[in-house]
């Protein structure tokens, strides 16, 4: 197995993360008619790392998802989906009800299963700013679906979300499917932290940058290694309050984390989507059946491995 290092990252840089990338000569060549503007998103990218979007999300998409998560988690044994519970991947038909209704449980790409799911991810404004990102169209990797906050510790995605053969061409969307109360445990950023400057390059082991089996280094000594790192450049986390119809998108590099849940009782009922380049998106993770989508010139493939008769949800859209 080919040993991926920090040069592998930074050679695989989108054109924006560039240290010569020129945005007002980026601008000259684009003819698009957009209701916001984009060479102040593409410097909000640049120099945080993040981008906010507010009332952008069809709230009727948004209600059918919700529409087909609670009919998944009424009917979870009936269906083929993985889910992650503190860390740990399962079938979600062997979830107990107790474990369905805890903090830190993740359904894992939804989106094939949920035609909802994989419609939010393709939101317009979404794949539009992102396509302006990459210099390509965007395509969804994986999506992860929140009934309640994650409190995950500080961490970025690309040791853990790595099979785009461009390894930096990588970012997320955060949609929320209610508005988020403080007391939730609402997702916190750490705006700039995307730059390698900040973040730097944690070791798991030999030089690589990425989580292996063998790595000799933990998540939890990664997110202690970022916590110092914002902490030397003097960088203090943003709470993120949204209202439904919002969405957050962040860089791969981006430092991020689950805020403490202060009240139990309250649900954080969130949608992310992992996306790269259609250039980057890797050749075998495609289904050409026809069982994918193309919406709003982005992507979102049907995995091969998956069994393509697999029950799905009944969204009403």
């Amino acid at each position: 197995m080919k040993l991926i290092t920090k040069n592998d990252w930074m050679s695989s840089r989108a054109w924006i993360d560039l240290d010569n990338a020129d945005i007002q000569r980026y601008l000259a060549k684009v003819s698009d008619n957009l209701d916001y503007d984009l060479e102040q998103k593409l410097r909000d990218w640049q120099t945080r790392g993040v981008v906010i979007f507010e009332r952008v999300v069809d709230r009727s998409l948004i209600d059918a998802l919700l529409n087909d998560v609670e009919y998944l988690r009424r009917n979870h044994r009936d269906f083929e989906l993985s889910a992650e519970i503190k860390g740990t991947q399962k079938d979600i038909a062997t979830f107990t009800d107790e474990e369905l209704d805890s903090d830190g449980v993740k359904f894992n790409s939804i989106h094939s299963i949920s035609r909802a799911a994989g419609r939010l991810s393709l939101t317009a404004t979404v794949t539009e700013f992102l396509r302006h990102v990459f210099g390509s169209p965007a395509c969804a990797l994986q999506s992860l679906t929140f009934y309640r906050g994650s409190q995950q510790p500080a961490h970025v995605d690309y040791p853990y979300v790595r099979c785009q053969t461009q390894l930096a061409h990588l970012a997320a969307s955060w949609i929320p499917l209610e508005d988020i109360d403080p007391d939730a445990g609402p997702l916190a950023y750490y705006p700039g932290s995307h730059r390698p400057d900040i973040s730097g390059f944690f070791d798991w082991g030999r030089g690589s940058i990425l989580l292996e089996q063998d790595s000799v280094r933990t998540p939890i000594e990664f997110s202690r290694y970022l916590e110092g790192r914002v902490e030397s450049a003097g960088i203090e986390p943003v709470v993120f309050l949204p209202k439904r119809g919002d969405v957050l998108i962040w860089h791969g590099n981006l430092i991020h984390e689950g805020t403490p849940i202060n009240n139990p009782a309250l649900t954080r009922k969130s949608y992310v989507t992992h996306y790269t380049s259609l250039s980057a998106y890797p050749k075998e993770h495609r289904r050409d059946d026809g069982r994918g989508l193309a919406l709003n010139g982005g992507y979102a493939y049907d995995y091969p491995w998956l069994n393509a008769a697999r029950k799905r949800l009944p969204s009403a859209v």
